[in-house]
């Protein structure tokens, strides 16, 4: 009786927020997505689900997609990265990934990548291939002086974040250009890249959209509000995908639900997603989110939501459900 109530009070009242990074632990290449598991990373056809090959990493940090296609991992004991036509990935020497840091493709070299560590911050520059060694070595960092989360990653490779007067656009190896914004009461959560290099998207716990244009000035483009708060959010050059979660309400049970809208607001496609039910042992809010992980592929029309033990792909072009694992 003590355990139902405790798990009844929790599922009521407390509200999930989303983490101040969001976990990326899925994630689509050319035909393929890159599946974080417990101990290794799993290489799965993107629209059977069927897995090309697996790599022992130790305990995975976080994945991406190089802008070939290529998809890539760092494990607690190394990284793996697999080429798009490859059967087979490639080992690379382990990298740092200290709590709250960021994995990001570098868009002009795919032969390299990026790690963004918070606290300081810096972008930390990485090359997939280097002499044997138990560390890959870095080649170069970058400086974001006032750089606070959240960030995004923009089309070009630029980085885009906020700063405690509005928003910073930085390339790695380019200028910097500071942006004003009045301050909010509904902070930012999320950024997401839009289509053009100018333009992002700054979304916010409770659910508000802007879209934002960077040129000439900081300009709001539209906005619009979701029917949720938001937890997770995605973006490729066509659509927006989110996943949201009710707030706790007395007799109700908590709703998780899958999104994904035109640049505009205007849904897409939208599917209901399971709730887990943590056990009395388990830590409920790592259960109750261990599977909310959400991906959007930048080369078809799919999105994912998933984790270690399981993930279900959508084509959400179709509206319908690709497979589930």
């Amino acid at each position: 009786m003590v355990v139902q109530t405790l798990r009844s009070l929790r599922e009521q009242r407390l509200e999930i927020a989303p983490p101040t990074v969001q976990s990326a632990l899925l994630s689509f290449g050319t035909g393929r997505l890159l599946q974080a598991s417990l101990d290794k990373a799993t290489f799965r056809d993107s629209t059977q689900g069927e897995v090309i090959t697996e790599a022992s990493i130790g305990a995975v940090r976080a994945v991406a997609h190089g802008s070939d296609g290529s998809l890539f991992a760092i494990g607690e004991s190394g990284g793996a990265r697999l080429e798009p036509r490859a059967k087979v990935a490639k080992r690379f020497p382990r990298v740092p990934f200290l709590l709250g840091s960021q994995l990001l493709p570098d868009l002009e070299t795919p032969n390299h990548f990026f790690v963004y560590y918070p606290a300081e911050p810096q972008l930390y520059w990485y090359p997939f291939e280097s002499e044997p060694g138990s560390l890959l070595p870095i080649e170069a960092s970058f400086g974001f002086e006032g750089c606070l989360e959240p960030i995004a990653q923009l089309r070009d490779g630029a980085i885009v974040c906020c700063t405690k007067a509005g928003f910073l656009r930085q390339a790695p190896r380019g200028r910097r250009a500071e942006f004003r914004f009045p301050p909010s009461d509904d902070p930012p959560v999320r950024l997401l890249p839009s289509k053009r290099l100018d333009e992002f998207f700054v979304v916010s716990r409770a659910g508000e959209v802007l879209h934002l244009r960077l040129a000439g000035g900081l300009s709001v483009l539209a906005r619009f509000r979701l029917p949720a708060r938001v937890y997770a959010a995605a973006a490729n050059v066509d659509v927006l995908a989110f996943i949201l979660v009710s707030s706790p309400e007395p007799g109700q049970a908590r709703r998780w639900s899958l999104l994904v809208t035109e640049f505009d607001g205007r849904a897409r496609f939208e599917s209901e997603l399971p709730a887990a039910a943590p056990s009395a042992e388990e830590a409920w809010l790592a259960a109750v989110v261990e599977d909310k992980n959400l991906a959007i592929s930048a080369f078809e029309p799919l999105v994912a939501v998933g984790g270690a033990r399981s993930v279900t792909v959508w084509d959400y072009a179709r509206a319908r459900e690709l497979f589930r694992r």
